[in-house]
């Protein structure tokens, strides 16, 4: 029986940093992943390619929406044929699991090896927690689900903040362990130990198509500079939930990674297939304007929508 555990967290809350930690971790045991991302590249199944990992991407919307739901049966079924010892799952940053026994339940009796659902880690972001839990829904049902909660980025917050947040977290969720972390660092084998199914009904998700977030893909040329790349990301970040990719500058590769008003830009050593950012918006805002100031003012000829 393949153990199956779920990564759930808002976008840049540090659940690809989990999954890397649980891959090395769980290096000398067979492993499946499934990664999941609203946008049309899945960039963080290019941060977690390693040789001799079965690999399922899943873009283009969440894993629990009608949009690619059937999808991600497919793939649940297709993994079962391997002889896993445990599939690790990243959910996309606004997925709702609450339908996860719920496809389980579907799946059963096509499966080659059953899944035992072992339940979900969600990772929450210090910083900005105590902002998002009240406006957005799919990040309450997260934590409503959880099996483990991991509130990240312990060292920007202080004492104060994280009373507030366990007692916040505590309130959704009276089941679930809760640990502070930075970067996700803790050891996986009391976090896994501790893991248990939610203790929350199934019930059906709110990823419709129709609250699904807006998503872009920038196309960054090399002629680009370093100071105008900075100026358009900082212009653009407050529209967006998110922005991550790869770019080319002069002949080096760039990873870019931003939440909120944080951007990292960190030299990469890898190849790149393409030099592109992924935007995410909140639903509703209208980031195609805001695009296209911030190329015209800070880098037409080298950076395209």
């Amino acid at each position: 029986m393949t153990q199956l555990i779920l990564l759930t967290g808002f976008l840049g809350t540090g659940k690809t940093t989990l999954m890397e930690r649980l891959l090395h971790y769980y290096k000398d045991s067979p492993v499946g992943v499934i990664v999941n991302e609203f946008g049309e590249i899945n960039i963080d199944a290019r941060v977690l390619e390693n040789d001799g990992i079965i690999m399922r991407e899943l873009s283009n919307g969440s894993i629990f929406c009608s949009c690619i739901k059937e999808n991600f049966i497919k793939a649940l079924i297709d993994m079962s044929s391997q002889n896993f010892e445990y599939l690790f799952i990243e959910a996309s940053g606004l997925a709702d699991p609450g339908n996860m026994q719920q496809i389980l339940e579907v799946i059963e009796k096509y499966t080659v090896h059953s899944y035992h659902y072992s339940g979900s880690i969600c990772i929450l972001d210090g910083e900005a927690f105590l902002e998002l839990n009240n406006i957005l829904p799919a990040v309450q049902n997260q934590l409503t689900q959880a099996g483990v909660v991991l509130v990240n980025k312990e060292d920007l917050i202080s004492s104060a903040i994280k009373a507030e947040i366990q007692a916040e977290v505590r309130n959704a969720n009276i089941h679930a362990p809760i640990y502070f972390t930075s970067y996700c660092d803790i050891d996986i084998n009391t976090l896994v130990m501790n893991l248990q199914p939610s203790k929350s009904a199934s019930k059906d998700s709110i990823n419709t198509p129709e609250n699904r977030p807006q998503t872009y893909i920038i196309k960054v040329l090399p002629s680009v500079t370093m100071k105008e790349l900075q100026a358009f990301l900082n212009f653009i970040a407050p529209y967006t939930y998110r922005m991550k990719g790869f770019v080319t500058v002069g002949v080096t590769n760039y990873s870019v990674s931003c939440v909120r008003s944080h951007i990292m830009i960190m030299p990469w050593t890898r190849d790149i297939p393409s030099s592109e950012i992924v935007l995410i918006s909140a639903v509703g805002i209208g980031l195609t304007g805001a695009i296209a100031k911030a190329i015209k003012m800070n880098a037409p000829k080298s950076i395209k929508l």
